[in-house]
């Protein structure tokens, strides 16, 4: 039983260290390519300082 809770807390370990480095690299990503998604998707963009809704 030991063994198999050893087992279980490994695998559980290195999924969530590998969610980690997976959700670090898709931000390099955005980051790299942050004004090609920006053109490619404009409406998905966040209003600039002095547009958007009135105060």
């Amino acid at each position: 039983m030991k063994a198999l809770v050893r087992e279980a807390a490994a695998a559980d370990i290195a999924r969530h260290r590998a969610l980690q480095e997976g959700a670090e690299a898709f931000r390099r990503f955005f980051a790299t390519h942050a004004d090609e998604f920006a053109a490619a998707f404009p409406d998905d963009e966040s209003p600039s300082k002095g547009e958007g809704r009135a105060a």
